[in-house]
Parts: structure tokens; C-alpha cells; sequence
């Protein structure tokens, strides 16, 4: 690179610099080189530079916070999922019906977004929050159940959302803790008629990007707590699969084979590069040095 930033030629003999002449997989690596340069922006600089369902550090807060819900709370955000998945092995009623497109109703994945909150009391911010609170007209009682984004008024919602904003500003950073915040409806995608996957998306209860995105094949889902167990392990492979698309062993927790991001899913099926990470009968060596 020149001091004018302009690229003339990459210092490198290991793949053509024209992407048409490299293969398939010298692409990917390529991609993965560009995804691990924007993690590596966010980890040293502080940028916001991937999406927050991209990030591992946001999918696996997210796990740490779902592990940490009551099974009330579990129920009231994961319930219609878990009843969605079962309607699929049981006669119970599908609280999403199934798109007019959709031909094989077991090819279907479902999505769900999620939504990160602080833990106001478990943060300690009860008083600052109360104060803050009554500065923006609003009523902060504790242990408020959290309402839907239909619930509340456009101009409620933009307040809540300024409290919450200056409410971590006024707090320090390193001892805030997080919990489930919302969750979005059921997002259904399925291969449309010309082989594309469609996608038909719910209504999300908050203006702001999700902090992960659920991504699940229609298998049976257990006790609520074998599904507790089952979403555990399927956002360890979500951030398993955002390790393994910069190019990186992910740390030994994530070291796991199972179903993670659609679109790894059919990255492993497509790249002679990547082992097949995402089906239970898979490379189950594939991190072994």
C-alpha cells in the first residue's frame, strides 16, 4: 500500500490476486481473512464493526444469560419456539402457521432474535436507575415484567430505550450484568421455489439489531429443560462457526459438532476446506491437533 492508500499488488504467492482465478475455497479464505480482520477491530479498537449476531462475544453473552432465567422466565421467552418445534411430532397447535411457499414442512428453519438487557438489580443500579427514571416521567418499580413492543407507545419506547442508554453511561462497564431483554416472534425460512432460501420474518419488538439469532432444524425439543440444554448447546456452535469462518480454532468450550448458523451449515457442505462441523455424525477429531 502506498501513503495514498492505493493497493497495486498483494505481497503474496499463495493465491491469485484476481478472485477469478482462485478457487473456490482460496475465496473463502479470503472471506475468512476479512471477517477475522473485523473481529480483530472490535477486540482491539472498540468498534462495533460486526453484527451483534455475528459476534461470539454477543451470541455466547447471550448464552451465559439464557442459562440464567428462571424456568418461568425461560418458558415465557423460548415456550412458543419449543411448542412451534414440537408441533412437528405432536398434535399440538403451531403458534406460527407455515408460509404458503413452504413444500416440505420439515425442511423448514426456524429463527428467533434476541435481545440483551442489563440486569438492573443485579448490577446494583436500583437507585440510579429509580432516579433516572423519574427524570424521564417514567415509573420504575422493581421486578417489572418486561411488555411486548406492541405494549407500549412509540414516545414510551424512545424513552425507555434514552434511559437505557444513559443509564450504562452513568455506570461503570465492567460490572454490568445482562439478561434476556425480548425476544422477536418466530421467524420462518424455507427454500422457495427456485432453490433460494426465503425467509418470513416476524415482528421485532425492539428498533435496535438483535444480540443473536436462534437458527433451529424442526427436531423434537425435549422437556423444557432437555430444550434449555438443547439452545445451550446450539449457541456454542453459533460461536464455534463464527471462530472457524475467521480461520481459528474456537476456545476448547466451543470445540463442539452440532447445528449452529444456517449459513455455516451450508459453508461446511459447499468448502472441501471445512470439516462437517454441523451434523452429529461429523468430524468429531476435526479440532484435534
Amino acid at each position: 500500500m502506498f501513503k495514498n492508500g492505493e493497493i497495486t499488488y498483494h505481497q503474496q504467492d499463495g493465491y491469485a490476486d484476481d478472485p477469478d482465478e482462485r478457487t473456490e475455497d482460496d475465496n473463502e479464505r479470503v472471506n475468512q481473512a476479512r471477517r477475522f480482520a473485523k473481529f480483530h477491530v472490535y477486540r482491539e479498537r472498540g468498534y462495533d464493526t460486526l453484527e451483534h449476531v455475528d459476534n461470539p462475544d454477543y451470541i455466547d453473552a447471550v448464552r451465559r444469560a439464557m442459562l440464567a432465567l428462571s424456568d418461568e422466565g425461560f418458558e415465557r421467552y423460548f415456550g412458543p419456539l419449543r411448542q412451534q418445534l414440537r408441533s412437528h411430532h405432536e398434535n399440538v397447535e403451531r403458534p406460527v402457521a407455515l408460509p404458503a411457499g413452504v413444500r416440505a414442512p420439515n425442511a423448514v428453519v426456524y429463527k428467533l432474535d434476541i435481545y440483551l438487557g442489563v440486569d438492573i438489580e443485579g448490577s446494583g443500579l436500583t437507585d440510579q436507575a429509580r432516579t433516572l427514571a423519574a427524570e424521564h416521567g417514567l415509573e420504575y418499580g422493581d421486578g417489572t415484567q418486561p411488555k411486548s413492543g406492541g405494549a407500549v407507545t412509540d414516545a414510551d419506547r424512545e424513552n425507555w430505550e434514552t434511559f437505557g442508554e444513559q443509564l450504562v453511561e452513568r455506570a461503570d462497564g465492567e460490572d454490568l450484568e445482562l439478561e434476556i431483554a425480548a425476544v422477536s416472534g418466530i421467524h420462518v425460512g424455507f427454500p422457495n421455489a427456485r432453490g433460494e432460501h426465503e425467509v418470513q420474518w416476524a415482528e421485532s419488538p425492539l428498533d435496535r439489531e438483535p444480540d443473536a439469532r436462534l437458527e433451529l432444524l424442526p427436531a423434537e425439543p425435549g422437556t423444557l429443560e432437555e430444550f434449555r440444554e438443547y439452545l445451550d448447546h446450539h449457541l456454542r456452535c453459533q460461536v464455534r462457526d463464527c471462530f472457524v469462518g475467521m480461520g481459528l480454532v474456537p476456545p476448547d468450550p466451543y470445540k463442539v459438532v452440532g447445528f449452529g448458523k444456517f449459513i455455516y451449515a451450508r459453508r461446511y457442505d459447499h468448502y472441501d476446506l471445512y470439516p462437517q462441523l454441523h451434523k452429529r455424525d461429523g468430524d468429531h477429531g476435526a479440532f484435534i491437533k
